[in-house]
């Protein structure tokens, strides 16, 4: 069999990135066709002609009304949720999604000179079933064999970790990217990497942060001229490039200013960092709270934190290096490229995943230079194990209190692979059906949890009261999920229907959709 090219994708909100290991077992960042190593994930639809990265960042004042951006935070959604309209074609979040990948793929090709046939995707550790699947699709679209979804922080302590196997520690890894937050605690011992604790919020990230700056200059704006330079896309997308850039410059300045023009007016800002700082302290703030919640998630103080890593464009600003001092007293903050890191633990991901696959079926798939490199490393294989970020459960009646409520078949923070047993009785005589309704949310009220889908067993006639229903809950690597019902004989197995934008039948139509864009 001819062997195959796997790579790395860090699927980002703001960024993306992809990596591979080089024949010396050397994970390595791979530069786009413009020579950047990160590759902005905005979208510009021109004719049947799509292009991702900076070009079209740089285009999205002047053409804003063909710009895709922050496609991330739909990821998940049906399209009736969420959707975009170039050409008179729709699109969902996960065809999105597909472009920025197949830029990623064409660039890597270009760059190795060699197809691209596999890869990790990166998702924050936080992502729901729904989330995982859309991002597993959109590689799929893409034309890619998705080996494997792996966390954000778990890919960024396998980057940091792959030279330090041989040290025992514990480690925050604390990931603000441009949309999304993660924290993640994980214990490195034995060549293994093991995710003790997880918690995050998939819609706070640096955007936020950039907002308020944008909310600030539209307000002086209006009450200088009494217009509002929002409701102007134009305006808008001109608004946060400014926005950003004056952020970024308050990271190493005490001061900016900012000038915005629009409809023939303009109005100058100065914004110190001590203002800024102020203005943004309640998402710093939440920030803190979700640290706090996964140490209580974890049983843990931070006097047993040994390093403290931290990942996401975001984690430069000096507002959350003042954060992470004012959770610890004496951090050891160690240095991973926190825009690289990701995306190059998901190539190691990569690589140990094909390895694993060589042994399972006995075919050899990666180049001899690659394995022999990978493999030689002292001590073998690394070890990840991953933990559930979502509670999984089943609806249940309660005769007591007449009504439902949800049973969690596995917990959140259990190791993955996870499997569950668990046996019901019918809630009534003569049933003619078991119904299973199958949730994932940490709420025992089934209307706070996310429905994952149904099973739908058959039963025998004339069945008691309290007949004997069997559950069996298995959860996969990439966290996806297969529940199998037993009752009296009759069984009934399926794999959860996603709920999201597209079934499994529109999945070929979309991949023939998106071949008929060029991308670029």
């Amino acid at each position: 069999m001819a062997t195959r090219k796997a790579v790395g994708l860090d699927l980002g909100t703001t960024f993306s990135a992809a990596a591979h290991i080089d024949p010396y077992g050397k994970p390595q960042m791979i530069p786009n066709a413009e020579s950047e190593r990160i590759t902005p994930s905005v979208i510009l639809f021109d004719g049947t002609n799509v292009v991702v990265g900076s070009v079209a960042k740089n285009n999205s004042v002047a053409e804003p009304e063909k710009i895709v951006d922050f496609v991330k935070r739909e990821v998940g959604k049906s399209k009736e949720q969420f959707h975009r309209e170039f050409g008179g074609k729709i699109y969902s979040a996960e065809e999105l999604s597909a472009l920025i990948i197949k830029k990623l793929k064409a660039d890597a090709e270009k760059y190795l000179g060699e197809p691209i046939t596999d890869a990790v995707i990166t998702v924050p550790a936080y992502f729901n079933d729904a989330e995982r699947t859309a991002t597993i699709t959109a590689g799929q679209l893409a034309g890619l064999n998705v080996l494997q979804i792996i966390n954000e922080p778990t890919a960024a302590a396998l980057a940091y970790g792959l030279d330090k196997l041989d040290e025992d520690q514990t480690v925050f890894v604390f990931d603000l990217g441009g949309g999304t937050f993660d924290v993640t605690i994980m214990r490195i011992h034995e060549h293994t990497i093991e995710m003790i604790a997880t918690n995050g919020d998939h819609r706070l990230g640096g955007k936020d942060w950039d907002d308020v700056i944008v909310n600030k200059v539209a307000q002086e704006f209006d009450k200088q001229h009494g217009e509002n330079p929002l409701l102007d896309l134009q305006s808008y997308q001109d608004l946060q490039s400014r926005a950003l850039a004056a952020k970024i410059q308050l990271s190493s300045r005490k001061r900016t200013a900012i000038v915005h023009h629009h409809n023939g007016k303009s109005v100058k800002i100065e914004l110190t960092r001590e203002e800024f700082e102020k203005s943004t302290r309640h998402l710093v703030e939440k920030c803190k709270t979700i640290c706090e919640m996964v140490m209580q998630e974890a049983k843990m103080k931070w006097d047993k934190i040994d390093k403290v890593l931290l990942v996401g464009g975001m984690s430069r600003m000096p507002m959350v290096q003042a954060l992470i001092l004012d959770l610890t007293p004496s951090p050891i903050i160690d240095t991973v490229n926190p825009d690289e890191a990701v995306a190059l633990g998901a190539a190691i991901q990569a690589i140990l995943s094909m390895l694993r696959e060589e042994t399972v079926t006995g075919e050899k798939v990666l180049g001899d230079d690659t394995r022999q490199q990978f493999s030689s490393r002292e001590g073998g294989l690394i070890q990840v194990i991953d933990i559930t970020s979502h509670t999984l459960g089943v609806v249940l009646w309660d005769e007591k209190q007449l009504q439902e409520y949800v049973f969690p078949m596995i917990r959140k923070m259990t190791s993955i692979p996870a499997l569950a047993k668990n046996s019901f009785g019918t809630a009534s005589a003569n049933m003619q059906h078991a119904v299973v309704k199958i949730v994932e949310g940490e709420s025992s009220l089934p209307a706070e949890c996310t429905p994952l889908g149904i099973c739908d067993v058959k039963l025998p006639p004339f069945l008691p009261k309290g007949s004997p229903v069997e559950l069996t809950y298995e959860y996969n690597a990439n966290q996806v999920l297969e529940v199998a019902v037993e009752a009296c004989g009759n069984r009934s197995k399926v794999s959860i229907g996603r709920n999201t934008g597209l079934a499994p039948e529109e999945i070929d139509a979309a991949m023939s959709g998106l071949s008929d864009l060029t991308v670029a």
